[in-house]
């Protein structure tokens, strides 16, 4: 979805979106207005570009630096799959995810 909403928006426009919203679910009105959250944060030119793609939904902001980060991290650390998904509370298939997404990205 990052990368989707950064074709349409621009990198540092995203950027600006997760550094302000990760973590949250994000309503993009149909048409944006300065005052609304979503145009203070990213511009209103941005917002309205946004707005024409996921205009009435919510979206889901993933936080970059939470859980995924801590797993790759962990990993690299040496920490068994079973280990990191006690410590994060997760389970070890969403570990496995993680380290399969960033196997793929590579």
């Amino acid at each position: 979805m990052i990368r989707e909403i950064a074709q349409a928006i621009g990198d540092d426009a995203t950027q600006k979106l997760v550094a302000d919203f990760a973590g949250t679910r994000l309503y993009v009105p149909h048409t944006p207005e300065p005052e609304d959250p979503i145009a203070r944060s990213i511009g209103l030119s941005a917002a309205q570009k946004l707005s024409r793609i996921y205009g009435g939904d919510r979206m889901d902001i993933p936080n970059p630096t939470s859980r995924r980060a801590r797993i790759l991290r962990m990993r690299a650390e040496g920490f068994t799959i079973e280990a990191i998904a006690r410590e994060l509370h997760c389970t070890a298939r969403r570990v496995y995810q993680v380290l399969a997404d960033r196997r793929r990205a590579l």
